[in-house]
Formats: C-alpha cells, structure tokens, sequence
C-alpha cells in the first residue's frame, strides 16, 4: 500500500510540477512612493498632487502587485520578474522586503534612469533559481533635443544549475505624439538590443537570451536572430493594453534560436485583473486609476510569462 501511494505520490508531481525557470514581465503602472525626489517630475504622486498618491493608496499598489506576482507563479514563484514604471529603489525594497513578498527572498538589479518621470526597470530574481554572475544598464542615445528615456537592465546568470541564461529587460519610448512621431526613438532603442544580440551570438551562436518588457509597438520580429513569441497572441487579437477598445500586445518576450523550441509564452489575464469596459465593450485591465479617479486596481497592462519548458 504504501509502495502504491509512494508510486501515484510521484506521477502526481510530474504532472503537476512546474516548469523549469518561469519568467515574468510586468508594466505595473507608475509605482511611486509617496516622497518628493527634486530632480524628478513625480509632483503628481505625492499626497496633495493629482492623484493624492498617499501612504494607503501606495501599500495598497505594493500588495496588489505582490498577489499578482505570487498568483502567476502558481506552484511556486517566479524566477525572475521584470519590472517597468518603478520610480526608485525605495519602491523595490517595500516590494520584496516590507511587503507580502518578503519572505520570497527576491533580490533585484536596478539603478536610477535617466526618464525625467523617474520610471526605472528593474528585475527581480531568486539566486536559488537564478544565480546572477553580472548585470549592467544600456542607455538608449536618443538625440539631445529629446527627452531621455529608460535604460535597458541586462543581467547574467545560471539556471538549472548550469546553463547560462542571458535576460534584457526594457521599457522602450512610448507611442506619446503619435506613432509616426516616436517610431524613431524606438528604432534606437532596438538598434541598442541588435547591437547586444550580435555580441553574444558572435561569442556563442547557442547562448540563451531572452528579451522582455514594454515595447510600445504591437510585436514584431525586430530582432536578427531572436524570435518575438507574442506575434499569435498579436494574430488572434489578444493583449495586454487596451487602447480605445482595441487591444494590443505591447509587452512582449524575445528568445533566441536556442530556447525557441523550449520556451512557451503566455499572457496573465486572470478574471480579477480585468473589469468591464463600459466605454468601448468587452473586459479591459483593472487599472489603479481611470484618469485621477482612484479604483485601487492593478494596472493598466496584463503580465506576461515565460515557461522554459523541459
């Protein structure tokens, strides 16, 4: 008998255990603290500001992104979670060391960026699943007459206790002005990733890359030698940004030929991280704000996630 259950116990976990190393990315939508930062434009995120940003509303944000974050990691959590629109390291430290995730163990590789807003990107990661060996931040060169923007994190580690994996996390220029007129800056920004993509392919035709974030563009193949998995999701008009009634996938995971074949994409687009669009029809994602009003939802983008698979 006991020999029976020890067998069923063990055919239970290889259906349900999880895959190797999943992945997340999330534009979690202007998580700010609630102090002033002078060399900053954040003035509308304090407590007297536009969206009087105040001490409740912002544990608020910190326990729903965490119940978001543990939700998606199912059986157990994320490896590693980027991160876009966090405002400083102080936001990162209430995330994954005061709030519901601190017992996780997430450590994170982040440093200020030059976006005038003070929106950063950051990633999270569990050195027990992901064991980082080096990181580094690629500024995007846009011209002097243009706002600067985020830089790219790049980070280097094991996972699976020998393979190398290579991540980029990015929040590219955004579509404000119009399409047309911020195509360009977008242009830099991937010629900046094509330019690192080259490099570690050169080095190792089979290293293992994979790049994520808020793109700001519906997805395409951009990219030499990388693979955009969210083009399906694009074809059968399913996303994680809803603009004017329409959706589009504007967050988006890059692999290279190396983990195309083991890597599964997928959008996060659980019934209680949407609400109804009374405007337009049809679900849309449960915001933290509809212009000011305040709704204490999530955010305006759905995560997304990557299994790499065995």
């Amino acid at each position: 008998m006991k020999r029976l259950l020890f067998c069923l116990s063990l055919l239970l976990t290889s259906f349900l255990s999880p895959a190797q190393l999943r992945i997340v990315s999330y534009n979690v939508e202007n998580l700010f603290d609630t102090e002033h930062d002078s060399l900053k434009y954040d003035q509308d995120f304090l407590p007297d500001g536009k969206y009087h940003w105040t001490l409740s509303r912002y544990i608020n944000k910190i326990n729903n992104l965490s119940r978001v974050i543990v939700s998606i990691g199912e059986w157990q959590i994320p490896a590693i979670v980027g991160l876009c629109e966090v405002e400083n390291e102080r936001c990162l430290k209430d995330l994954v060391e005061n709030g519901p995730l601190r017992k996780q163990g997430y450590r994170y590789v982040h440093r200020e960026s030059p976006d005038q807003r003070g929106i950063d990107c950051a990633l999270l990661y569990q050195p027990k699943k992901f064991q980082l060996l080096s990181s580094d931040f690629f500024s995007v060169p846009l011209p002097e007459d243009e706002r600067p923007t985020r830089e790219i994190v790049y980070a280097k580690g094991i996972f699976n206790k020998r393979d190398t994996l290579h991540v980029m996390l990015c929040h590219l220029p955004s579509q404000l002005g119009g399409t047309q007129k911020t195509a360009h800056k977008r242009a830099i920004a991937l010629g900046v990733l094509q330019q690192k993509v080259d490099s570690l392919l050169s080095l190792n035709m089979e290293a293992q890359i994979i790049i994520m974030g808020d793109m700001n563009m519906r997805p395409v193949d951009a990219l030499r030698g990388m693979h955009n998995l969210m083009l399906p999701f694009e074809e059968r008009n399913e996303g994680t940004h809803k603009w004017q009634g329409e959706w589009s996938c504007l967050d988006q995971f890059y692999v290279s030929d190396a983990l195309v074949d083991k890597s599964v994409a997928h959008i996060y687009a659980a019934e209680w991280l949407q609400c109804v669009d009374d405007k337009y029809g049809g679900m849309q994602p449960y915001r933290c704000f509809y212009g000011y009003e305040y709704r204490n939802g999530y955010s305006d983008h759905l995560p997304v996630y990557l299994e790499i698979v065995r």
